[in-house]
């Protein structure tokens, strides 16, 4: 394909835009300001989650206490990098833009409520069951996050990623 084709099939913007993405991912993850107010965010979510069923969390910035355990939210558990990558996966497919939409709001919907649920679980294994905690935080909940960002990926991609029609020249 020539790069005029690439051009008229939306391929470049694609792959500007995903490269966008990818260099705002690192710029926020690695800017301290931003990922400390993204990571201070989760663990006041969480910490109110954990105050609902009447664990009387305190949060300070990014760590989450109670008198019987206590998380700290670091830029690798906020699912930044997950959310990057199923961002750059829906924008670099062919479709429509209003499906690409659809799919961003999906994935990032969806991987930051499952990734709050990941770290208020954490929370109780580390209260209940401290000896696995590592185990389930670094295996369990890891691997479960990108076979579901892989999942909705794919269901996305064959419910609402057809790629727009194109008139086929004689």
């Amino acid at each position: 394909m020539r790069l005029r084709e690439h051009v008229r099939s939306g391929l470049a913007l694609r792959l500007v835009l995903c490269a966008c993405v990818l260099g705002l991912l690192l710029w926020v993850a690695n800017d301290g300001p931003i990922s400390s107010a993204i990571q201070g965010a989760f663990a006041r979510i969480v910490g109110g989650i954990l105050n609902v069923f009447g664990e009387g969390a305190l949060v300070t910035g990014n760590t989450v206490q109670t008198q019987l355990f206590g998380i700290s939210v670091v830029t690798a558990c906020t699912g930044l990098f997950l959310t990057g990558l199923f961002a750059a996966a829906v924008i670099l497919f062919p479709a429509r833009w209003r499906a690409k939409w659809i799919g961003l709001g999906l994935g990032i919907g969806g991987i930051f409520l499952l990734n709050v649920v990941r770290l208020v679980t954490l929370y109780y294994i580390g209260v209940h069951w401290p000896a696995v905690l590592d185990t389930v935080h670094r295996l369990v909940w890891q691997s479960l996050l990108i076979a579901f960002a892989v999942v909705l990926w794919l269901i996305w991609a064959g419910v609402w990623g057809r790629a727009p029609r194109r008139e086929v020249a004689t």
